[in-house]
């Protein structure tokens, strides 16, 4: 009976494990998505804007502004007006306006 009642034990045990390990995945890639459909508002090429503080203070000073990319490489980020689509690209970085009000 022992033996029946640890491996119940277990596998309740393994369930709530298998249940709630999503909950504590990874998040730090949450915004490794980059935009494939949306209306651009524009592109900023220049030096300036080759890092996510830069690019974010230009997308903020904006009231149309609801996104933000960076590429992968830092070599452009481009502001949107408004984003239909996304998906999940490695190195690429999106932010969202209300994620960062």
């Amino acid at each position: 009976m022992s033996l029946l009642k640890n491996i119940l034990i277990a596998g309740l045990f393994l369930s709530v494990f298998v249940a709630v390990s999503p909950a504590f995945a990874d998040t730090d890639n949450k915004n490794e998505v980059i935009v494939t459909g949306g209306k651009i508002l524009s592109y900023k090429t220049t030096a300036k804007y080759r890092n996510a503080d830069n690019c974010l203070t230009a997308c903020k000073s904006k009231s149309s502004c609801e996104a933000y990319s960076l590429n992968s490489n830092g070599a452009y980020c481009v502001l949107y007006e408004s984003v239909r689509s996304i998906q999940r690209k490695d190195g690429a970085f999106t932010a969202f306006k209300a994620d960062f009000k």
